[in-house]
């Protein structure tokens, strides 16, 4: 009896320095990627990796990748916000109708980013200011914003020029501007006081308020980030569509929940959470949202798949590592 428990004992052990290998977490992300772009591409004879194929999934990426990579500063200061795809399709509702009543593109985008910005502060400021969970609070921001889109539209699409959509496309602006966020993120995650108070907040948000880091200043800076993530997010949308409907960014927030995660950032956020995670995690996720369906799963069981996939992973890495005190 005491050999086997020594032997579940040191197994355990084995499985957990596996876990913890820094390495090991860094490319697992990247391998799985891999191995998905193979499979789906060897079970269509080559027609996943096509150029043009290829094409739309780097353009359907760039739109979660964009969302995601803002919300990962929500992430990582031990939250979730599940109001991201509620807040990018009213942001993309009123940006395009801006755009029909001026016709000007920098007015759109200034807006959607000044909008978004403003969405996400209100989440946070109610969070903060009523002491409520940022998930139940998101919650009913989701219910509240896809209503009023509702209301907006009025069972009616929206639809932006294809002659306006096609010139930016051409002059490559969902990727300027994809790229410039990304930077932006990088830089003031990784490299930064700003980051490092997130991930501080996100491990123990006790232990950072007695160092002067204050949990409600920092989760305010990181739902700003995010604000400008959705209000980029929205834009690239527009451009990418064109026509926003009632279902536009409808599977947005279970998508940058997804790509984060997928990615490689721990749920619980903290000193592992990394930016370029929701990039790596935004590309597996629209692999899979274009690979399925070409073998041949239906919509319904895709959902499935996504949800089960989540919960799987959400799973295996809800255990802090060891000696890391809990936040409450």
């Amino acid at each position: 009896m005491g050999k086997a428990n020594s032997a579940r004992s040191g197994l355990t052990k084995k499985v957990l320095a596996v876990k913890e290998n820094r390495w090991l977490e860094r490319l697992m992300p990247i391998a799985i990627l891999l191995v998905l772009v193979v499979f789906f591409s060897a079970m269509t004879n080559g027609r996943f990796s096509s150029t043009r194929n290829l094409k739309v999934v780097l353009d359907q990426s760039l739109v979660i990748a964009t969302v995601a990579t803002g919300a990962s500063f929500i992430f990582a200061s031990g939250n979730i916000n599940i109001a991201m795809g509620a807040c990018t399709a009213l942001t993309a509702t009123l940006a395009a109708k801006l755009y029909l009543a001026t016709e000007s593109v920098p007015l759109m985008m200034v807006f959607a980013v000044l909008f978004g910005l403003v969405l996400l502060l209100i989440c946070a400021f109610l969070s903060t200011l009523f002491k409520v969970r940022v998930m139940f609070v998101t919650i009913v921001m989701m219910v509240l914003l896809a209503n009023i889109k509702s209301e907006i539209m009025n069972g009616e699409a929206i639809t932006v020029p294809y002659a306006v959509t096609a010139a930016l496309q051409k002059a490559y602006v969902p990727y300027i501007v994809f790229a410039a966020f990304f930077i932006f993120c990088f830089v003031i995650f990784h490299c930064t006081a700003v980051g490092r108070s997130i991930r501080s907040v996100g491990s123990n948000a006790v232990c950072s308020e007695q160092t002067g880091i204050f949990r409600n200043k920092w989760l305010t800076v990181a739902f700003a980030v995010a604000g400008i993530g959705v209000g980029l997010g929205a834009v690239l949308t527009i451009i990418r569509t064109g026509t926003i409907t009632q279902t536009t960014a409808t599977s947005m927030n279970m998508d940058c929940m997804l790509a984060i995660v997928l990615g490689g950032m721990p749920v619980y956020g903290g000193s592992r959470s990394r930016t370029y995670a929701a990039v790596i995690g935004a590309m597996t996720v629209a692999v899979l949202n274009n690979g399925l369906p070409m073998i041949g799963v239906d919509s319904m069981i895709l959902q499935g798949v996504r949800g089960v996939l989540f919960l799987i992973l959400v799973l295996a890495g809800s255990e802090r590592p060891e000696l890391l005190p809990a936040r409450e």
